[in-house]
């Protein structure tokens, strides 16, 4: 029997680009993991703080159906995100 393994996100910050969409709509979520919903596969989650413009969706509980991630990148915490896109601002180099 097929047995399908998912990514284990705990403690960690995710951010996700979505397919066919600009980087404007790019979510990042903490607490995230992979549910079953009516037969499709969702990333779980809620939006991180200081993600969000004025901060309005920090804390919400968030899904995105799996089949729209194109990518996602996976922080050690809410910090090293900071970090790390500081560095691509700086750098020009954030996609």
């Amino acid at each position: 029997m097929f047995q399908m393994t998912f990514p284990d996100f705990s403690g960690k910050i995710v951010l996700i680009y979505l397919v066919n969409r600009s980087d404007d709509y790019n979510v990042v979520m903490q607490h995230a993991t992979l549910e079953n919903q009516a037969g499709k596969i969702f990333i779980v989650g809620e939006f991180a703080e200081g993600t969000t413009a004025s901060d309005w969706a920090a804390g919400i509980r968030t899904a995105v159906s799996w089949e729209n991630v194109e990518q996602y990148l996976v922080f050690d915490s809410i910090e090293d995100y900071y970090s790390r896109m500081s560095i691509g601002w700086d750098d020009r180099t954030v996609q």
